[in-house]
């Protein structure tokens, strides 16, 4: 059965929780430091004594030292959290079932791999600063600019205040609602133009031109109503919104409040009025990484919370992958001992029952076919024989060990799996195949190349080959894995005759091997030494 695993997020995190609390430190140091430079100016119109010129440079040296560590501990902080993340990303990703990796897709993985953690980098690493910069400094300067001008110098800033309260509260939630609107409005444009163009032949042939162009000139027209209401309700007002928060709105405010006052308090509403608004000119940046580490956060945590499979025992001493000889020629340094076993083994999916209860056990040294309609359970079959999923009920094993008793690190070595669509890496045909090998010769290469009838160099791209020719290159990287169980998902769907029979030759003539395919080509399926018809999860032949 698969396991839950822990979402690690925090756990990652844990780790870096002191070198962050002391980077929060010294940027709060830095922004009292900053502060106390503001009053050294602002006294210094009072009595102008070099003393205060000198704290004032002492301040700032100050605040430059502290922001430099600062910003060194939260970084250094946020390399190791980064690192931590991404092992363990790594470790859950390669532990996932077929089906989950299937469901997420390769963009999905990318994004959380890539995008999110990214996205968490923003928010660890800045942080400590953040922190400073939103909350300490602009609330000493308030406090300040009380202390010196009374109340009345707390109007400066009541303006950038209000404006920026609308601008970070009330114009996100504005901006939210209409940018959903906006993506299913041209999500319906899309699906128009595609209608439209991509689907001409066929709209003509039905009579549905009018009908086609109608639903683009009605969406395009709905896009063009919601842009222009999202310029009045959102885009005007943050406009205004901004306007109020420049800083020279805020210093003629200051200078109209405190025009009458004394040098000194005219200076320091001045002076701690434009040091209020100074950070919420960068909270809006802020907010915006903080909510997009936010919701990457949630998305890692999803991804962690998948159920993995068993991982096994530790591997202690991992077999060298470039000392296994060459698949093709059948030769082994063992002989397969066993062959998959499946005891009462049952999966469901969804509450509904996908295969068994299953007792099933795969004949060694030979080559089993299995058959049966769409939906029978042969994928699922498969899975569970390469360790691409755990049963939920059940055990599954070579001959008398389960492989939940293996390490799930080992598997690859010992029973090697091709999907019926099987992907590349864009790399070359000897990149792609050295991920079975790497130390693997070209001539190894070549031969296992051979066998399975494709004749392309080794130095060629991958990422162009066509459907047929990857079913090829994923057999060939199988058998120069060397493993003693070979199950295959449909090998010669995508092959014209000739050389569907070649790679069964091949298959056939492979010395020491189990080999399960799955088929519906019956007259393939007839040339295998055993036969498994499946029909609702269940073995009827």
């Amino acid at each position: 059965m698969p396991i839950s695993a822990r979402p690690g997020v925090g756990r990652a995190l844990h780790g870096s929780f002191t070198r962050l609390a002391a980077g929060t430190g010294c940027a709060a140091l830095a922004a009292g430091a900053g502060v106390v430079l503001l009053v050294a100016v602002v006294e210094f119109t009072r009595d102008p004594d070099p003393r205060w010129v000198w704290r004032g440079a002492l301040s700032l040296a100050v605040a430059g030292a502290l922001n430099s560590l600062s910003s060194w501990l939260a970084h250094g902080a946020e390399a190791d959290f980064e690192r931590r993340l991404r092992q363990t990303l790594a470790t859950h990703v390669s532990r996932l079932p077929t089906s989950a990796l299937a469901r997420l897709g390769a963009s999905g993985l990318r994004t959380r791999l890539d995008g999110d953690v990214a996205a968490l980098h923003h928010a660890v690493a800045h942080l400590p600063g953040e922190i400073a910069t939103v909350l300490i400094a602009p609330l000493a300067a308030l406090v300040l600019l009380a202390g010196y001008a009374g109340p009345l110098g707390l109007v400066a800033v009541l303006p950038a205040a209000l404006a920026a309260v609308f601008h970070l509260v009330v114009i996100p939630r504005r901006s939210r609602r209409f940018a959903a609107d906006r993506g299913r409005t041209v999500g319906r444009i899309v699906t128009a133009v595609d209608d439209m163009v991509r689907g001409a032949v066929i709209t003509r042939v039905h009579g549905d031109e009018s009908g086609a162009s109608a639903r683009y000139a009605t969406a395009t027209r709905e896009f063009a109503h919601n842009f222009r209401d999202w310029v009045g309700r959102v885009a005007t007002p943050a406009a205004a919104a901004t306007a109020l928060l420049r800083p020279s709105v805020t210093l003629a405010v200051a200078i109209c409040v405190g025009h009458r006052m004394p040098v000194q308090q005219s200076t320091a509403v001045c002076v701690f009025a434009l040091a209020a608004l100074a950070p919420v000119l960068r909270l809006g940046h802020g907010l915006d990484y903080l909510g997009a580490a936010r919701d990457a956060a949630r998305r890692i945590s999803t991804l962690l919370a998948e159920p993995v499979l068993h991982p096994g025992p530790a591997e202690r001493t991992p077999a060298p992958r470039n000392e296994t000889p060459t698949a093709a020629s059948g030769e082994h340094a063992e002989a397969p001992a066993s062959a998959p076993v499946l005891r009462a083994v049952t999966v469901r999916a969804d509450g509904r029952r996908i295969i068994g209860p299953l007792n099933l056990s795969v004949t060694p040294n030979a080559v089993t076919a299995v058959t049966g309609p769409s939906g029978s359970g042969k994928t699922t079959l498969l899975r569970l024989l390469g360790r691409g999923t755990d049963p939920d009920d059940g055990t599954v094993g070579l001959g008398n060990t389960p492989y939940h008793e293996l390490p799930l690190e080992s598997m690859a070595r010992r029973v090697a799996t091709v999907p019926q669509s099987p992907g590349v890496l864009p790399r070359s045909v000897r990149e792609n195949l050295l991920l079975a090998r790497p130390h693997a010769t070209d001539p190894e290469i070549r031969t296992v190349l051979e066998a399975v009838a494709l004749d392309i160099p080794l130095d060629a791209p991958a990422g162009p080959l066509s459907g047929g020719e990857r079913q090829r290159l994923a057999l060939a990287r199988a058998l120069l894995t060397g493993a003693p169980v070979l199950v295959l998902d449909e090998p010669t769907s995508a092959l014209d005759p000739d050389t569907a029979e070649t790679v069964m030759n091949t298959l056939l003539g492979l010395p020491g091997r189990t080999i399960v395919l799955a088929t519906h080509d019956q007259a393939l399926a007839a040339r295998a030494d055993h036969r498994i018809v499946l029909r609702d999860g269940q073995v009827i032949a």
